[in-house]
């Protein structure tokens, strides 16, 4: 099974991050390629650099042949539009991973990346209808350069902030903190759920079913591709 995930950021060490947590998520015979877009912007800290980065995301799933594709961007918009690109399941991990916990507990906490990207996760959920059993979205205060470049310190203030959800199961709601749920379940005695992970095991169980999402006929992308 090929599985493109997608990292909507453009820092290179998020993205390797996140390629390590989906491989090793990925079951034997898997094949996980991680790519970032090749323009938009570096850092995603509100909702114009989500929706410029869309495009980029967009472009990638267009032209990359894949069995699924996971995008890799807690609270990043386009699995709609995604979805009318290619006949692959398409799971974005701002829904993986709720889903996942909805199944652990009545209610879940979802913990993201700075206080800018609350809003943007929030409004995600409520368009997923996901927002019910959601008890909260706490802010570490890190952002995903000081997730890449300041690891040892920014999963401190990651697992102080998983400390303070009022419910036992929690939601890594960023994906520069892909790979952090086994060492924050440790450090805090709550289950914890990686989106990516998630992502992963869910595109697999849906290709082993050889279930996809419901997709209209429609006309090509007009103008596409797109002239830079």
């Amino acid at each position: 099974m090929e599985i493109l995930v997608v990292n909507p950021n453009r820092v290179d060490g998020c993205t390797r991050l996140i390629h390590t947590a989906a491989r090793a998520a990925a079951a034997p015979g898997t094949n996980v390629t991680t790519l970032a877009p090749r323009r938009g912007p570096v850092e995603l800290t509100g909702q114009c650099e989500v929706l410029f980065s869309a495009v980029g995301v967009l472009e990638l799933i267009a032209e990359t042949p894949a069995d699924a594709v996971v995008m890799a961007g807690f609270g990043e918009p386009g699995k709609e539009a995604a979805q009318e690109l290619t006949a692959a399941p398409v799971l974005d991990i701002t829904e993986c991973g709720p889903l996942l916990a909805r199944t652990l507990g009545a209610r879940y906490t979802i913990v993201t990346s700075t206080a800018a990207a609350v809003p943007i996760v929030e409004d995600r959920l409520r368009a997923l209808r996901l927002d019910a059993a959601c008890a909260g979205v706490l802010a570490s205060g890190q952002s995903v350069p000081d997730l890449v470049d300041h690891r040892q310190a920014a999963t401190k203030a990651v697992v102080d902030t998983v400390r303070r959800a009022g419910t036992e199961v929690v939601v890594l709601g960023c994906g520069g903190m892909a790979g952090l749920a086994a060492l924050v379940a440790a450090a805090t005695g709550k289950i914890v759920v990686d989106g990516v992970s998630a992502a992963i095991k869910l595109a697999e169980s849906l290709g082993a079913l050889g279930l996809t999402h419901a997709r209209a006929t429609r006309p090509p992308v007009t103008g596409w591709p797109f002239d830079d």
